[in-house]
């Protein structure tokens, strides 16, 4: 057995060290009034009494909007949930799974970190933990309890090794997996990871190897067809909910600006960022350079592109931005461009008691859970298509449903006399209603029907959707598991030369450098 020695220099054992420092205050004082605090704790609760009793993905959430329900989870991806949900469904309360969620996940993103700079040859450590302690990694969890986009920075690293590793079928596999988690990890990164990080990587991998484009190109088909049956949902079903609030004023990255973000959290290490990867003067230099410049929107036209425009925050960006800079500063030799680490790190500082600041005020910011789980005030974006928006409080955006409680609940409604029937949920296409097994129509926001006297039933259906894009992932894996089973090593399309020509070795060399 290896000794207690052997084993605290292993990395794993030291990144979880490092991880478990991350989060003290929240593993011993609980994750607190983050800004998604609400959201973290409804969705984890009900993944957790979904998976506790069997129901890996259950879409729709019944308790949301004090009953009304809400089809959070036909838009939202899963995966930051389903590990916070499993930790709850093992026993853990929704705070501890929260953190233990947040603890993997942090560790989870050291190690891709390691694996993707030992690949490179550069510090593969030091870099870890650089990642796991960037500033806006850590205020991902501590102060705006970004759940999801905090465990979208897992893939990251991943992503770049397996196109580091093109045209090899190791490197498609890796690709295709890393990409597809980080759909459905979190949209509005995977939309920004693949016009600021892939699209580069693979632009110039094809240029050093063109072998690498078709590989590359089935590997993004694999990733979207693996997520497909989150993808597919949520991209047809948003006629049907409150859009409208979803991109709102303050919520599309054209209502941001240097003038109105925040400096000292985001302008302020965009440039640290900056410095640090500067002397490189590397391909990840112009990346760190080009992402810092986005993240701020001091980069004309690009926020005015209605996808790039819809992922919300400009600033979303610096998760890729501090992967970038670490990667470039690491290909360094440090001990050289010790002034330039300390201009990097002054600048730094001040994010850091920023974010200590903050991470204090939420711990200390005291927590009405059992209001929380009474009312389930979830995501008003959420809200069926059609519904009064004015009820919508506009600071915290909870919304006052009381004047609904009255109405009649629950799958089964006894009509007594003819007359418009109102029900006490939300209306979406997973939803029937029936008298004598006949369908009978109706309309929204809310369930409403004209009615003569007898039992309706409402009923749960399946859309179209869920079933094409299930069937789209199986088949997508059917696929993968098929390319993984013939012969190993280049893809047949991309068979490398025995011999390189000399120029293009050189030119690899220092491109990976």
């Amino acid at each position: 057995m290896p000794s207690v020695q052997a084993l605290t220099t292993k990395p794993a054992f030291i990144l979880t060290m490092v991880g478990i420092g991350a989060l003290l205050p929240s593993l011993v004082l609980g994750p607190g009034a983050t800004h998604s605090h609400l959201y973290n704790n409804m969705w984890t609760a009900h993944f957790g009494e979904q998976m506790a009793a069997g129901h890996l993905y259950e879409r729709w959430l019944p308790k949301s909007f004090e009953g009304l329900g809400a089809p959070t989870f036909y838009f939202y991806p899963p995966l930051a949930y389903w590990v916070s949900g499993g930790l709850h469904a093992l026993g853990l309360t929704v705070s501890q799974a929260i953190n233990g969620a947040g603890l993997l996940l942090l560790i989870a993103s050291g190690l891709t970190m390691h694996a993707w700079l030992s690949a490179r040859g550069t510090y593969p450590l030091l870099g870890a933990i650089l990642y796991m302690l960037a500033p806006y990694h850590l205020y991902n969890f501590h102060v705006r309890g970004a759940l999801a986009e905090f465990a979208a920075l897992v893939w990251l690293p991943l992503i770049a090794l397996g196109i580091k590793r093109l045209p090899h079928r190791r490197g498609l596999l890796l690709l295709a997996l890393s990409y597809g988690g980080l759909i459905i990890t979190h949209l509005p990164l995977a939309v920004l990871t693949g016009v600021f990080l892939i699209g580069p990587l693979m632009l110039r991998r094809i240029w050093l190897e063109p072998r690498a484009f078709l590989p590359g190109a089935l590997a993004g088909v694999i990733a979207l067809g693996l997520s497909a049956f989150f993808l597919l949902p949520a991209a047809t079903l948003q006629d049907h909910i409150s859009t409208v609030l979803l991109w709102g004023p303050g919520y599309q990255a054209t209502d941001w600006s240097i003038n109105n973000t925040n400096f000292t959290m985001f302008t302020g290490p965009a440039l640290a960022l900056v410095i640090l990867a500067w002397p490189a003067r590397s391909f990840w230099t112009v990346l760190t350079i080009i992402g810092a410049l986005a993240a701020v929107r001091l980069m004309p036209f690009v926020w005015d592109i209605p996808l790039l425009n819809k992922t919300q925050f400009p600033w979303r960006m610096m998760g890729i931005v501090e992967f970038t800079a670490i990667t470039a500063l690491l290909s360094c030799q440090l001990h050289r461009i010790r002034m330039v680490l300390a201009a990097g790190a002054a600048l730094l500082v001040f994010a850091y008691a920023l974010m200590f600041s903050r991470t204090l005020d939420a711990l200390n910011h005291p927590v009405d859970y059992a209001l929380i789980d009474r009312i389930k005030p979830d995501a008003p974006e959420y809200l069926p298509k059609g519904f009064d928006i004015s009820l919508v409080e506009k600071e915290y955006r909870w919304t006052d449903v009381r004047k609904f409680r009255a109405l009649p609940r629950g799958n089964e409604i006894w009509v007594k006399a003819a007359g418009h029937i109102t029900i006490h949920k939300a209306d979406f296409p997973i939803w029937r209603v029936t008298r004598d097994g006949s369908p009978v129509p109706h309309k929204g926001p809310l369930i409403s029907f004209d009615a003569q006297p007898g039992i309706y039933r409402i009923e749960r259906l399946t859309t179209w959707q869920e079933k094409a894009g299930l069937a789209i992932s199986i088949m997508t894996a059917l696929l993968l598991l098929f390319t993984q089973a013939s012969k190993r090593g280049a893809m047949p399309f991309a068979e490398l030369r025995n011999a390189l020509p000399r120029e293009r070795k050189n030119l690899r060399r220092i491109a990976d450098s």
